[in-house]
């Protein structure tokens, strides 16, 4: 076991748009998510009309666990200033990652940067998709001709990894030995 993830809506979304949440499990992390992040998704069911289902099944599936805050979390919480760079769910996230000493995982490069101004964390406790996929290609739970056409349905769903995200995967493999 990795350890426990700490998930927010965008990235829960983007697993939904390439129909690869299982990887998550595959590399042995376990998931959690906060009460704020389930409100963002009950809020935005009329602008992601699939994405209220697509986190209950998730739940309901013990997928993602729902877990709780604490009061000293809240108190935290009430620390960051308000700011339209980071919701109260990424920032809900932080907190309980810090709290129990796991990762957080968001795809929000600004709310990365504003609640890091506030909560500090190990640098490697914060995580991306991009990572997880070329983790998961790393461990072959995918494979090349995977990757590209993943990279594409994120771009059509308005998320761009600004790399080539197979050549950065086939790269870090050579560079830790794995071709001969």
């Amino acid at each position: 076991m990795k350890g426990v993830v700490t998930i927010d809506k965008c990235s829960i979304l983007n697993f939904m748009y390439i129909n690869r949440f299982y990887l998550l499990k595959a590399l042995g992390y376990s998931v959690i998510t906060t009460v704020y992040v389930q409100l963002e998704f009950e809020n935005a069911k009329h602008k992601y009309p699939d994405s209220l289902t697509y986190f209950s099944d998730l739940v309901n599936s013990g997928e993602i666990s729902r877990f709780p805050l604490e009061i000293e979390d809240l108190v935290e919480m009430s620390t960051v200033p308000q700011s339209k760079r980071a919701s109260d769910a990424e920032l809900s996230c932080f907190v309980v990652a810090k709290r129990i000493g796991g990762k957080v995982m968001t795809d929000d490069g600004r709310a990365i940067k504003y609640i890091q101004r506030y909560i500090q964390m190990p640098p490697d406790s914060v995580t991306q998709l991009v990572e997880v996929l070329i983790e998961a290609y790393l461990e072959n739970h995918l494979g090349d001709h995977e990757l590209r056409p993943i990279q594409k349905m994120l771009a059509d769903h308005k998320f761009v990894i600004k790399i080539d995200l197979a050549n950065e995967a086939a790269k870090r493999r050579w560079m830790l030995g794995g071709y001969s």
